[in-house]
């Protein structure tokens, strides 16, 4: 039986494809948001995603490009969901992905396409090379950029900011593995080290606040403080949250 991740916000649209699916014989996990996909694929490695391009955290054409960078993911085949207006991300996603099925979807299509996309992307997997770990790790540290540029990005995204330097500085340690001497891993890796320092000294440095204790942890409001979960040390706001 083959394994579909199913990734859509909406939740009756995720539910009613996942339906249609386990009915046909595939075994389905689902994801809600980017960082939430990413996470399915590296726990349940399923034999191909069902990506919307629209959806929270880390958006569809982003998780796209992580799965086809990353040479321990970059096999597994994608299919984009689409639905009108958004024809201008499609032609820059499909570039990545193996197919799309556009939105609402007729079920024969969407089963045909997957069927179809799973039998022409058997590849043997390949030995990652310094540069393909390198490549990775950059286009990592460029997602990270585009969330910093935004307003207050570590009250908002600060849980997956952290993962996505943990994950940066990985890919370049792998390549590094490999060839010790490569100079533009070398280059990032320092470069995201010193960036990731800089920025963890700046979070202990704040100090917990009394607000904390009415939304900590609510209703998937992060805490502005502990943006990435519970503390090491004992935070009273987290307790009396």
């Amino acid at each position: 039986m083959n394994t579909v991740l199913v990734v859509e916000d909406s939740l009756s649209q995720r539910e009613c494809v996942s339906q249609q699916l386990t009915w046909s014989g595939w075994n389905v996990i689902q994801a809600r948001d980017g960082v939430e996909a990413l996470q399915q694929i590296q726990i349940n490695s399923p034999d191909l995603v069902l990506l919307d391009l629209l959806i929270p955290r880390i958006d569809g054409y982003r998780v796209c490009r992580l799965i086809k960078a990353n040479p321990h993911t970059q096999n597994i085949p994608v299919v984009l969901l689409t639905g009108k207006g958004q024809r201008l991300a499609l032609s820059y996603g499909i570039k990545h992905a193996e197919a799309y099925v556009g939105k609402p979807w007729q079920p024969r299509e969407l089963l045909d396409t997957l069927k179809r996309v799973l039998l022409d992307t058997k590849k043997e997997p390949q030995m990652a090379s310094a540069d393909t770990w390198t490549d990775y790790g950059i286009l990592i540290f460029k997602i990270i950029q585009l969330y910093e540029c935004r307003v207050q990005p570590w009250t908002e995204y600060g849980s997956q900011m952290i993962k996505l330097y943990e994950k940066a500085l990985a890919a370049f340690e792998k390549a590094l593995t490999i060839e010790p001497d490569h100079l533009r891993a070398n280059h990032y890796r320092l470069t995201v080290e010193k960036k990731w320092s800089s920025l963890r000294e700046k979070l202990e440095q704040s100090q917990p606040c009394k607000v904390c204790q009415y939304y900590h942890g609510k209703d998937g409001i992060n805490c502005a403080v502990y943006p990435w979960g519970r503390p090491g040390e004992f935070c009273l706001d987290w307790e009396l949250s």
